[in-house]
């Protein structure tokens, strides 16, 4: 009895010594591990198993270009995008095998869209876009890891990312602590940034063009969806315009995919929607509905998804999950804040003038975002020959008044709150002069500064400054400062430096 209890004792200390490393362990796995946008969004395993009724699988065409939000709000559609970079058909087939377990979803959407791509192993850093924000012994995720590797490739940086990851901790900022409002557009990724594409001439189509890869995989993922009572639709994305990064040759030979994917589906006795090159189908402009040739915009994909969503109301039995209550509740608290959401995602995204006033051109003009204000201070005099009457212009599309291009002076500011410009500099042309404008919205006190006065010689310089709440949102970089705020939160949505100054128009984002 004696001896009995002291090795009692020091099993139990071990099994809690244990159990206490592996919680460390899984904290810092989870930590640690690099935080990327193409991932697979973690907020999906918050909501309670059966929450959602459909699921859209692919890669970035698909993250880009389709909105659950606004399929809920359109057609109460309950859906959820999971979606990566570079996500294959054999990674889509094994997470769907994932969405039907938690879900059992009534319908999947697979993007065939790279039915060209042969890829019978992904690349380590794809799979830890699938992998590294499922449950950690989820044993799908296992398996993921298992086929999509490479064979002999050493798999434990995937099985454990803490071994891949092990020097975040260095990289770690305060945005890493942040929520990632990916998540909370239902994982997909909206941007504002904008490039012109130029139209299509008619496909050439090539036979043989779809792989016997994915010729399997699409087959599987049918004959899984069958043996689980689900409904699935291929689709095959749009690419609306080609410019530098899609040409005519790489859309002739999606073009010729989809048309084998087609002949694929109907053999299977299931359905497929082809969007490819869908201009005018889509009410696509291509001027302002893309970000690149490939991948669709917010203004793309708000039309590619309503089509869409449209499209299965006509041929899928899907419930209309509106003002029913339970779980649904959340969903329509997440759709009442999914307006600032977007606005937030598309402004950080932003990377020229073009995007980012195209983005407030929207969200502080057009169809006004309430429960946000918007912050602008100029730091330097307008040099006219390089922010051109051309390039001004876009400033003035989210209602403000003065044209920068000719701007005098050293001090311009601006206010708008909830879509209505409350203050704006008044051009003073025959004086130099400072600004100031302070103010409160919600829980957003603010005081906004541009131009200063050197007290020895009583000369103005440049300078700009937007205090919230006692912290300062803007740099002594020349050019334009924005600050955007939600009012009723008093969080910062956005802090961007335009620099003005380079003939690139560029936006620098620093969110604290």
């Amino acid at each position: 009895m004696n001896r009995t209890r002291p090795r009692l004792i020091r099993a139990v200390r071990g099994i809690v010594f244990l159990c206490i490393l592996a919680a460390v362990v899984l904290y810092l796995d989870g930590a640690l591990k690099l935080v990327q946008e193409d991932n697979l969004s973690p907020r999906y395993y918050k909501y309670p198993e059966g929450t959602f009724d459909a699921a859209f699988l692919g890669a970035s065409l698909v993250m880009y270009g389709i909105y659950p939000m606004e399929l809920y709000e359109e057609y109460g559609i309950a859906a959820y995008n999971l979606s990566t970079g570079n996500q294959s058909l054999e990674a889509s087939y094994y997470l769907a095998k994932e969405v039907i377990e938690k879900d059992h979803p009534s319908l999947i959407v697979l993007d065939c869209s790279r039915a060209l791509d042969d890829e019978e192993s992904m690349e380590p850093q794809y799979i830890h876009y699938l992998t590294d924000t499922m449950p950690y012994l989820n044993r799908n995720r296992i398996e993921m890891i298992r086929e999509l590797s490479a064979e002999g490739e050493d798999t434990k940086p995937l099985l454990f990312p803490l071994i891949a990851f092990h020097s975040r901790w260095q990289e770690l900022t305060f945005e890493d602590a942040l929520p990632q409002t990916k998540g909370m557009v239902y994982g997909a990724k909206v941007t504002g940034r904008v490039e012109v594409s130029q139209p299509f001439k008619a496909a050439k189509i090539t036979p043989h063009v779809l792989t016997d890869t994915s010729r399997l995989y699409i087959e599987k993922t049918i004959e899984l969806c069958r043996d689980n009572d689900t409904q699935i639709l291929l689709l095959t994305m749009p690419v609306i315009g080609r410019n530098k990064f899609f040409d005519q040759h790489g859309f002739n030979l999606r073009a010729s995919a989809a048309a084998e994917v087609a002949q694929l589906a109907e053999e299977n006795g299931v359905l497929h929607a082809n969007y490819l090159g869908q201009v005018e189908e889509l009410g696509m402009d291509l001027q302002t509905d893309a970000y690149d040739g490939e991948h669709l915009n917010r203004w793309g994909a708000r039309k590619m998804t309503r089509v869409l969503g449209q499209y299965i109301r006509d041929h899928f039995e899907i419930p209309d999950r509106r003002g029913t209550g339970g779980i649904y509740a959340q969903i329509e608290e997440d759709l009442a804040l999914y307006p600032v959401n977007r606005m937030k995602d598309s402004l950080r995204r932003s990377l020229f003038l073009r995007d980012y006033a195209a983005t407030l051109a929207s969200d502080a003009f057009t169809e006004p975002v309430e429960d946000a204000v918007v912050l602008v201070t100029l730091n330097g005099k307008v040099d006219s020959e390089i922010l051109t009457e051309e390039d001004a212009a876009p400033l003035q599309s989210f209602g403000l008044q003065q044209n920068l291009h000719d701007w005098q002076g050293h001090a311009y500011l601006a206010v708008i709150d909830g879509g209505e410009v409350i203050y704006e500099s008044p051009q003073e042309k025959f004086r130099d002069f400072t600004d100031s404008f302070s103010g409160s919205s919600g829980k957003v006190d603010y005081e906004v500064t541009s131009g200063r006065v050197d007290e020895e010689t009583g000369e103005i310089h440049s300078a700009a400054a937007i205090t919230v709440n006692g912290l300062s949102y803007a740099t002594a970089d020349r050019g334009l400062h924005f600050a955007v705020f939600q009012k009723s939160t008093g969080d910062l949505l956005d802090e961007c430096w335009l620099n003005i100054f380079s003939r690139a128009l560029n936006c620098t984002h620093d969110n604290h």
